[in-house]
């Protein structure tokens, strides 16, 4: 990491306003200010903005750019970024989580989170697309458990429960198969002990610098 994100004054300052900002995000989805409230709100969130303006951080995928390749270095960025995981992105719940064994030495990822308003979908339950994304990087993450990782292929969610909002969620993933380019990973979620929704993952295992290099070129219109 580069810069002066590489320093923990730093990310514990960023920390403290990501937090503060998810907090704003909340009271937008369940107070009903007046419309003095909204301006006067509408003014600080200017000020806020204009006091961020600043040199771009680099991307994850961007930060070990200098050694040729995206390194095992580039996951611990990832996790400041990420939409659903990201510490210092105020977007995420954020998702938690662990590698734990089962009672038969299986190793898995178990997750936590807890989705306010913000992600309600149908009345009193989180949006089925963020149900979706929260099993989309919780399977991702648990290639973690296999070999070398891939990118997301097919993703299957079916929905057993309305998954509630303001509860803790206990999520799990586990490597199902593993098959040379081909992983299937499957996943579960619980609100309690209800079962709210079950998931499987196939991943294809890429070239990551050669998808980077495509991408690179779609940008800047050479694709």
């Amino acid at each position: 990491m580069q810069g002066q994100a590489a320093s923990s004054e730093w990310r514990t300052r960023a920390t403290e306003l990501t937090q503060e900002l998810r907090a704003v995000v909340e009271a937008l989805a369940v107070f009903e200010p007046d419309t003095d409230q909204l301006v006067a709100a509408c003014e600080l969130a200017r000020q806020i903005r204009s006091r961020l303006e600043a040199p771009a951080r680099l991307r994850w995928y961007e930060t070990y750019a200098d050694i040729g390749a995206i390194g095992p270095e580039a996951g611990s960025v990832y996790l400041d970024q990420s939409p659903v995981r990201g510490r210092l992105n105020p977007l995420a719940p954020p998702l938690s989580i662990e590698v734990v064994e089962r009672e038969d030495g299986t190793r898995i990822l178990r997750g936590h989170a807890r989705l306010g308003r913000v992600y309600e979908g149908p009345p009193h339950g989180v949006h089925g697309g963020w149900v979706a994304a929260l099993f989309d990087d919780l399977l991702g993450a648990s290639q973690g458990l296999a070999a070398a990782p891939g990118v997301t292929a097919t993703l299957r969610v079916r929905y057993r429960e309305i998954t509630p909002l303001d509860e803790e969620l206990r999520l799990e993933a586990w490597i199902h198969r593993d098959t040379g380019r081909r992983i299937v990973a499957r996943g579960t979620c619980h609100a309690g002990d209800t079962l709210t929704a079950d998931a499987e993952a196939l991943f294809i295992r890429v070239n990551f610098d050669e998808m980077q290099e495509r991408m690179e070129e779609r940008r800047e219109g050479r694709s």
